[in-house]
């Protein structure tokens, strides 16, 4: 930590650390004598993303696992070619959600036929997100990364089944299946506080 304000090795290693905390070893036990430090390191990544460095997907990933956003952490990309599986929350059916270059769909993905079925995706209004969405969305365009936004403005927002016609937000489904149970906390959530960029 205290090479990272000017290693990228240090800042690496330290986000991975820091997005590893959700095992099934018990990491998490080492989160309440590590806030003060997790903090500073929020601080580094918050100032090292505005410079709009080459790194910045990854050390955009590290600063949501130091806001408790593992699942996110792990699984966000750059929205190049970005794939979610989630299941339709009214008739369970598996559907893939891609964001990228590939479109910006829902869809039902068939071993021979690949993706069928196609949905387009509607992408939710800025201004009406809230919470990490609200964050993630405003500090990607504070800091220039256009795809970045609007890739995460398609990711909180909604899709529709393929399957059955209902229409679901896509980052609520996705966190419900896949946010990691922290020891100690009922809802999969720990209270942080945050340097994240507000409109």
């Amino acid at each position: 930590m205290r090479l990272a304000s000017h290693s990228a090795r240090a800042r690496e290693l330290a986000g991975l650390i820091v997005m590893g905390v959700p095992s099934p070893h018990g990491c998490d036990d080492l989160l309440p004598g590590c806030a003060d430090v997790i903090r500073t390191f929020r601080e580094i990544l918050d100032r090292h993303l505005r410079s709009r460095p080459d790194d910045y997907p990854a050390s955009f990933r590290f600063l949501l696992a130091t806001e408790q956003q593992y699942h996110w952490s792990a699984v966000l990309g750059d929205f190049s070619d970005d794939f979610y599986e989630v299941a339709s929350p009214h008739c369970a059916v598996d559907v893939t959600i891609a964001i990228g270059a590939y479109g910006r769909c829902s869809a039902l993905r068939d071993w021979h036929l690949g993706d069928v079925d196609r949905r387009d995706l509607r992408p939710a209004d800025p201004a009406a997100l809230s919470g990490v969405g609200r964050r993630m969305h405003a500090t990607a365009v504070l800091d220039g990364q256009g795809p970045l936004a609007d890739g995460i403005a398609h990711l909180f927002g909604h899709a529709e089944c393929p399957c059955c016609a209902s229409v679901f937000n896509v980052a609520e489904e996705y966190t419900s299946a896949n946010r990691p149970v922290m020891q100690g906390d009922t809802d999969g959530a720990v209270v942080g506080c945050h340097s994240w960029a507000t409109p």
